[in-house]
């Protein structure tokens, strides 16, 4: 069997007890039989237990059993949901897994579309693992063409645009690899920070790098259908993970939640996307700048049309 193919039988497996929580070998070779894995064979004893080692050795997730007669496998030690990149390569080859078993499904999973930037993002997750420098063409918008050298940290996928966090000797800075022309790989060699690069997005939504304070933000977020249920949608999806709901302050109007952030561009924006559903109303800066904008748009509208 091909590397591609156990990789796959891998995802399947742990996909499955994972949801299952505890199943029994049975009931796992009943599953992987009616979804025609190695042509709706029966997966033989044998053979998972190398592939529970397999799994423990390449993805360090353990799976064991317990009880008596009939064991039962579990998952033990799934860090996957603290770490954001296994969790995403985990998710994408277990869909990919089930639209593959099942053709019809292509056109029943609708996922975003990535336009651009995916034409260098292998190229710098390269030079990023062998701590090489590269050297790129790199066009902002509205800007002239420069040319220079990086030293690449990490890539962060925000909004269906990759970025790639890097050192250059304009100091650390963020660029969008569809801003980016040309590159060429180098053999000078870097070393990386002693910071986590997590660190330099903790306190920030989106991918501005900026040296301000983090700001103590607060807002209100109104209850009800005429407001989306905005309250109810930053409660499953918080903004940031430092949000903490104050239910001290909260009414049966509105919810106030709580956020330890830098006020960068992204969060201006996330902020305007909920129009009227929220209120900022700390810090004063935030809150003041949020009006301006608003003032300036009802002024756009206010204009008649020609």
């Amino acid at each position: 069997m091909d590397t591609k193919s156990l990789i796959s039988n891998y995802v399947w497996l742990i996909d499955f007890i994972r949801r299952r929580g505890r199943v029994t070998y049975r009931d796992i070779n009943n599953a992987w039989q009616r979804s025609e894995r190695d042509g709706g064979l029966e997966l033989s004893k044998r053979t998972f237990l190398r592939h529970i080692n397999d799994i423990a050795d390449i993805f360090g997730i353990d799976i064991e059993c317990e009880g008596c007669g009939e064991y039962c496998y579990f998952i033990t030690n799934d860090d996957s949901q603290s770490d954001s990149t296994k969790t995403w390569l985990l998710n994408s080859m277990s869909l990919h897994n089930f639209v593959c078993e099942s053709q019809q499904l292509k056109k029943r999973i609708l996922l975003e579309n990535i336009p651009s930037g995916q034409k260098f993002l292998t190229t710098m997750i390269e030079a990023i693992r062998d701590q090489r420098k590269i050297h790129i063409w790199h066009q902002g918008f509205g800007k002239e063409e420069s040319n220079f050298l990086i030293e690449p940290h990490c890539v962060k996928l925000y909004k269906q645009r990759w970025y790639v966090l890097a050192k250059s000797e304009r100091g650390i800075r963020i660029y969008a690899l569809d801003r980016i022309n040309n590159v060429e790989c180098t053999d000078k060699k870097f070393k990386f920070p002693n910071n986590n690069p997590e660190v330099v997005f903790d306190s920030i939504i989106g991918v501005s790098i900026i040296s301000g304070k983090v700001e103590h933000v607060v807002l209100k977020a109104f209850k009800g259908p005429e407001y989306g249920y905005r309250d109810c949608y930053l409660r499953s999806l918080p903004l940031h993970s430092s949000q903490k709901e104050n239910h001290k302050k909260s009414t049966d109007e509105y919810a106030i939640f709580e956020y330890n952030l830098k006020p960068t561009y992204e969060l201006v924006q996330e902020l305007l996307n909920m129009h009227n559903q929220v209120e900022v109303l700390e810090p004063i800066s935030l809150r003041k700048q949020m009006k301006e904008i608003v003032e300036s748009m009802v002024e756009r509208y206010k204009r008649r049309k020609k």
